[in-house]
């Protein structure tokens, strides 16, 4: 049987979460690295910036550039910056694994979608490649998530849906369009980058935004987790309009 649902995890705040107390701060960490070893030695301020629903690009971008660095400056920074972000979060992860955390209800609803036949699952994440699979290592997730549209290359979030459109139509022989393709992600962002698609999003409240701001920007589902696996599935396999 062929797919007739391609399902699209964010990772970061969806699958998983990560402890501060065992990394406090890992961009400004390797920010403030790079920044020395480039002779231009500064304290970087990340306390203000929200992470969540942007690409590993963007984030170097952002902060640095808020931190008063012009993007002519950022720009020959950034292949040192990935590949010391890379570095320091292969090692953290080797080290202590408990680093990372993951939100409730994941596994359950994974391991359920995985067995259902009309499911395809990818990944759908503004983290470098590397980085996430190194970040879904821990827990073996690896395994249910074949193919992904990462942030390498890009600034834009909004970039990534149509990359997992065409990656998944590469590896099934199928073009998901509209609703049949199902986003899952945490923030206003993972809401708004595949509207333009008309594609179906469940939102989680599993990090930083509550239910009622995600329900302001009108995803199609709104959870509080994905502890309800039989609810979470329904929404997924909800019949075509």
């Amino acid at each position: 049987m062929k797919p007739s649902r391609l399902v699209l995890f964010d990772i970061d705040g969806t699958i998983l979460g990560t402890s501060r107390t065992i990394w406090p701060d890992p961009v400004k960490e390797v920010m403030e690295m790079v920044l020395k070893e480039a002779g231009i030695p500064q304290t970087i301020d990340t306390s203000q910036y929200r992470q969540g629903g942007k690409t590993d690009p963007q984030i170097f971008y952002d902060i640095l550039g808020l931190n008063g660095l012009s993007e002519e400056k950022i720009t020959p920074l950034m292949p040192r910056l990935r590949e010391a972000y890379l570095k320091a979060l292969r090692d953290k992860i080797t080290q202590r694994p408990d680093y990372i955390i993951l939100k409730p209800g994941v596994e359950a609803i994974i391991q359920k979608l995985h067995e259902h036949p009309e499911v395809l699952m990818g990944l759908l994440t503004g983290n470098f490649e590397e980085g996430a699979r190194l970040k879904l290592q821990p827990h073996n997730l690896n395994q249910y998530f074949p193919f992904g549209a990462y942030g390498d290359g890009t600034r834009q979030r909004s970039d990534l849906p149509q990359r997992g459109l065409d990656v998944a139509e590469k590896y099934a022989g199928h073009r998901f369009s509209a609703k049949e393709i199902v986003l899952i992600g945490d923030t206003p962002n993972d809401i708004h980058c595949g509207r333009h698609l008309n594609v179906r999003v469940i939102a989680v409240a599993t990090s930083n935004y509550s239910l009622e701001v995600l329900k302001a920007e009108n995803p199609d589902y709104v959870f509080p987790d994905l502890t309800d696996t039989e609810k979470v599935l329904n929404a997924v396999l909800e019949h075509i309009n």
